[in-house]
């Protein structure tokens, strides 16, 4: 198969099966966060038995949304300080043609 042409898949979170079609060179990818999702969930569940599956579910898209933004906040921090970086090396550059000239 060419990495271009779509697969079909069938997740399974928390009992709820869910149909995709992805690429397929992501089904790894796919899997990957299947199984992370899982297991939060799975742990949680037996962690907190009283809690519905609902409520479960919402704690497990809550946990993951909060390291979404983690990562956010840390891409962004990256990225300023890479522009940072860019910046001076371009001044270092520029100040050292200048003296050549």
């Amino acid at each position: 198969m060419k990495n271009s042409d779509k697969v079909k898949m069938t997740l399974n979170i928390g009992g709820e099966h869910i149909p995709l079609t992805v690429p397929f060179d992501q089904q790894d990818a796919i899997r990957d966060a299947e199984k992370a999702v899982s297991q939060i969930y799975n742990h949680w569940r037996l962690k907190w038995p009283s809690r519905s599956e609902k409520e479960v579910m919402a704690m497990v898209a809550f946990q993951f949304a909060s390291n979404y933004q983690e990562l956010l906040a840390i891409q962004g921090d990256g990225s300023a300080l890479a522009s940072h970086c860019k910046d001076r090396v371009s001044a270092l550059i520029k100040a050292g043609n200048d003296m050549m000239e």
